[in-house]
């Protein structure tokens, strides 16, 4: 075999291996939006305000990554410290969620949290194949039950530790619950 073959097999084996390697990102995103307006996810969790330490990321990381791997849900959770042009934390969520592609493009499954801690403000956002186990009605719930009193402590980890358990919770309840 000469040097041409041998090289032209290693490129082959090479591109092979880098297209089956997975991202620890969302499986789709919306072209429509410009990438000025929302900035680039870093995998399921975005803190790009600085709210996070390294370890309460890697454990928050943990949990939605289990629970993906359980059921495809995909639970993200973005910190912001500006809603760019928008005037609700509500409309900003749903266009960041489209845009980022959370949740599987067929089952809609996915689930963003959006924390601006500066407005002291925050929004779950329910992908539409999931509302049927966890509804609007129920993310207010947690975010008043389980995320809000730890924030008012300054606790933004643990806050947010319990509102992803508790959307957890909802989301793989079955009937007899």
């Amino acid at each position: 075999m000469n040097y041409k073959n041998l090289l032209i097999i290693c490129c082959l084996l090479l591109s092979f291996s880098c297209a089956t390697e997975k991202k620890d990102s969302f499986p789709h995103q919306d072209k429509e939006f410009t990438s000025t307006v929302f900035p680039k996810p870093v995998g399921f969790i975005n803190d790009f305000d600085g709210v996070f330490s390294e370890t309460e990321e890697a454990t928050l990381l943990k949990l939605v990554k289990e629970h993906q791997a359980e059921t495809s849900n995909q639970i993200a959770v973005v910190t912001i410290n500006d809603l760019m042009n928008y005037d609700t934390i509500e409309q900003y969520s749903l266009d960041l969620t489209n845009y980022w592609g959370v949740g599987l493009k067929d089952k809609d499954n996915g689930v963003l949290i959006v924390i601006h801690v500066k407005n002291r403000n925050l929004w779950i956002q329910n992908g539409d194949g999931i509302t049927d186990k966890l509804t609007d009605a129920e993310t207010k719930h947690i975010i008043d039950s389980q995320i809000t009193p730890s924030y008012k402590k300054g606790d933004h980890y643990g806050g947010t530790y319990k509102g992803i358990e508790h959307i957890i919770k909802e989301l793989t309840k079955t009937g007899d619950n």
